[in-house]
């Protein structure tokens, strides 16, 4: 029997809409955490000391003895255990199709797609492996279908609005940071970059045309928006959420302070946190104001965050914060920007408009 194979355009389709098939990626442990993408699982078939071992025979005794050594290596329990885990993952859900792939869709797939074939299943081989796949995610970032961009200062709600839409990418949620200096999650990291390249390629492929992305800088933490995206991003037709500073600095101190505080944060650790943020855009915002919000800081973390009747005091240096700093930077960016305004207006208004802008597609 000929084994089975899907290309790489594909299988990438299939990884991006079919979330129960099972998706094997049997490359090393340390090239899965450098990039790989959401849906799969990763179960080796040599691991990393592994290969470090066949690549020093590779450099010394040549490609023979490389093939050799790598046999030895995954053979016996090691082999059992792992051909049960790739079997067990593909019978997990068998009316779904299986898929199996390693860097090039070479060696290592095709020997474990045969284990896996002489343990009484099928999986398919996808051609050109995380290479294929890879080429066929940049494809998409390059080329996405029309989208809109929802616009307006920091903290005017614009996170909280597009997830009441149906159809978003949520560059956020895939960057697992909420950009801006104040915007890494506690206790979480962000993926790779190229890992959050696969990402948002295959939230791309799930959208029709004009769904909603929520404005962002070139950088969401240390993740960056691929160029020619973020180019898309710049020239894309916009909707801007318009709200006071006094209310977005409400919006801020419920997310950012209240919310961990309340999950179990202990407010010095997130006053030390801020202080840190704060010190970071000193030369921004400058040493004197940069000072005067670190006072308004310190004094406010003295306060049970809770307490809605002594908001004011957190209010009074977030809203500083944001009219010194974020503001400015804000205009500054949309002002390199050439984007059509679709419609400006209130939080409300701006979510009635987009779901008659869906509702009307």
């Amino acid at each position: 029997m000929k084994p089975l194979t899907m290309s790489a355009a594909e299988s990438f389709r299939l990884l991006s809409t079919n979330k129960l098939a099972a998706v094997i990626d049997v490359r090393s442990e340390s090239e899965y955490a450098k990039a790989h993408f959401d849906n799969t699982l990763n179960i080796p078939i040599l691991s990393d000391a592994h290969r470090h071992q066949v690549g020093l025979t590779y450099k010394t005794e040549g490609s023979e003895a490389a093939k050799v050594l790598g046999h030895k290596l995954v053979s016996g329990n090691y082999k059992d255990r792992m051909i049960q885990q790739w079997c067990e993952s593909i019978n997990s859900h068998p009316q779904q199709p299986a898929l199996i792939f390693c860097w090039r869709g070479g060696l290592r797939s095709r020997l474990a797609q045969d284990w896996v074939y002489q343990n009484g299943f099928d999986v398919i081989r996808v051609e050109s492996g995380y290479k294929g796949l890879r080429h066929e995610a940049l494809k998409i970032i390059e080329n996405p279908a029309p989208f809109v961009v929802l616009s307006g200062m920091t903290g005017a709600g614009k996170t909280s609005l597009i997830h009441k839409l149906r159809h978003i990418v949520d560059l956020e949620a895939l960057a697992n940071h909420r950009g801006s200096a104040f915007g890494s999650y506690f206790g979480a990291s962000q993926p790779q970059q190229a890992t959050f390249e696969n990402k948002l390629a295959q939230a791309l492929y799930q959208v029709a045309d004009n769904t909603v992305l929520e404005d962002e800088s070139p950088n969401i933490g240390r993740c960056h928006v691929p160029d020619l995206f973020y180019a898309r991003m710049a020239t894309a037709s916009m909707v801007m959420i318009e709200t006071s500073a006094r209310i977005r600095a409400m919006e801020i101190f419920k997310e950012y302070i209240q919310t961990p505080f309340a999950a179990g944060m202990p407010l010095p650790e997130l006053e030390i946190s801020f202080a840190k943020n704060v010190e970071r855009i000193r030369n921004k915002l400058g040493g004197l104001e940069c000072d005067n919000i670190k006072s308004l800081l310190r004094h406010s973390f003295q306060f049970d965050a809770l307490n809605e009747d002594f908001a004011d005091v957190y209010l009074d240096w977030i809203e500083r914060l944001l009219t010194h700093y974020y503001d400015k930077l804000y205009m500054h960016s949309l002002s390199l920007k050439s984007r059509k305004t679709l419609f400006k207006g209130s939080w409300q208004e701006c979510f009635e408009f987009l779901t008659q802008l869906h509702h009307e597609k």
